[in-house]
């Protein structure tokens, strides 16, 4: 049985009771990790997507852990299967990435991701089948019309949260308007979820809202591949 280190995030060095993962700090960082063995990785197929696979069990597991850091410091969450070999390969990873790591935990202090998604409205099926040419023609173009109003709409609101953000970044989604994710200060969330809400209803659409979440979408260090 060939044991290593799973790592789940960076954070400041300052003692956490995490139930289990435990700290390894260097310079003022600390590399959350958990003694594991490595066949549990081996064969695993990253797009599974059954709620029950391996693969779900040990992400929402990732994704605990990472919270549980979070309610206490800064975080940034690593990359799911990011395993190492040893203690020292992890303060090494720490070393390489320090000042890098560093920048990002004081960028993401304070501050929350939260998601917002604005999906297409569902039109119900429509009798074409009575209409003139004419007639069908002009319902094609109010439908095209009402489908750019509603990208606009979604782009405008993208512009105005962004604004409002520290940071934001949009994501590529079918069927989707608008994917994105915002970096909000704690203290602006409330602000944040209430311009959501009055631009949506403004700009005739609706928003899935979602969080507050750590920086997931924020944090670009890869300590994988250090």
């Amino acid at each position: 049985m060939s044991r290593g280190l799973y790592a789940y995030a960076i954070t400041r060095d300052r003692q956490l009771d995490l139930a289990g993962p435990w700290l390894i700090g260097h310079r003022g960082l600390a590399l959350v990790v958990a003694e594991v063995d490595l066949g549990l990785f081996a064969g695993l197929e990253f797009e599974e997507a059954a709620e029950d696979s391996p693969l779900a069990v040990l992400a929402r597991y990732h994704d605990s852990v990472v919270r549980a850091v979070f309610e206490h410091e800064p975080v940034l969450p690593l990359r799911f299967g990011t395993v190492l070999e040893s203690i020292d390969a992890a303060v090494r990873l720490l070393g390489a990435r320090h000042e890098e790591a560093r920048a990002w935990l004081e960028r993401v202090d304070g501050r929350r991701e939260w998601g917002v998604r604005v999906r297409a409205a569902v039109r119900a099926p429509e009798d074409l089948g009575g209409l003139s040419g004419t007639a069908y023609l002009a319902q094609r173009r109010r439908r095209l019309t009402d489908a750019d109003v509603a990208r606009r709409g979604a782009e405008t609101l993208h512009e105005a949260l962004t604004g409002r953000a520290a940071d934001a970044t949009r994501r590529d989604a079918t069927g989707l308007l608008l994917d994105a994710a915002y970096l909000v200060d704690a203290g602006a969330e409330h602000d944040f979820r209430a311009d959501v809400e009055r631009l949506t209803a403004e700009l005739g659409l609706t928003a899935e809202i979602t969080g507050p979440w750590p920086p997931y979408s924020f944090t670009t260090v890869e300590f994988a591949d250090a």
